[in-house]
């Protein structure tokens, strides 16, 4: 199937994945403990022309927002947390989980309590009501929240699609958001970039 066909706007969508101020905000809590940010910024600047290019071509644009909420976990997601010292990254009791340089419209966002955008129910739901059967999977970071967005995706059939640049991570992990584009590559789906995106959306 040629890209062209994947990401026609009748059954696409875009999918933008934890930009998070504790994530890729100077002021986050992962900068404060010394993040390397470089890859973050521009990815942002594209992402932003991507969102408006999606609206112009009526794809829809759906948000993952991830929130440390302990009422939440499970026993054993506290004992992650509580006995092997996890990181609590977007704590629902600071400003960490609010978005950063994107103002979602709140009913295209699905909130998560784990890495998996698919666990909220909700998103499902959405897609088939919707009729979507490709997502461009875009946001950060690469080799986490966004691995997990794409595994998820493609063992229930949809369609994936990665633009290399519009995924982010740490700068100082380059090779780890080179693996997963690798693997996207080679088993769940299509690399791109926002440039032939552009160029495909607006014939």
């Amino acid at each position: 199937m040629e890209l062209k066909d994947k990401i026609n706007p009748k059954h696409t969508a875009l999918v933008v994945i934890d930009i998070q101020k504790d994530f890729a905000s100077p002021d986050g809590l992962l900068a404060k403990r010394g993040r390397d940010l470089s890859m973050v910024e521009p990815m942002i600047d594209g992402l932003e022309k991507i969102i408006s290019m999606a609206t112009t071509a009526n794809v829809p644009v759906f948000y993952s927002q991830l929130i440390f909420d302990r009422t939440k976990l499970n026993e054993l997601q506290k004992e992650q947390y509580d006995l092997d010292g996890k990181l609590a990254t977007c704590a629902i009791d600071t400003d960490g989980y609010r978005f950063y340089r994107l103002n979602p419209p709140a009913e295209n966002v699905f909130i998560k309590y784990d890495y998996n955008i698919f666990s909220n129910s909700e998103f499902k739901k959405t897609l088939e009501k919707d009729g979507i059967k490709t997502l461009i999977i875009a946001g950060m970071d690469t080799c986490w929240c966004v691995e997990t967005a794409i595994r998820s995706a493609f063992d229930l059939g949809y369609k994936v699609v990665v633009p290399k640049d519009l995924v982010a991570c740490g700068g100082r992990h380059q090779d780890w958001h080179d693996r997963t584009l690798e693997l996207v590559k080679k088993t769940f789906g299509v690399v791109t970039n926002f440039k032939e995106i552009k160029t495909i959306w607006q014939a």
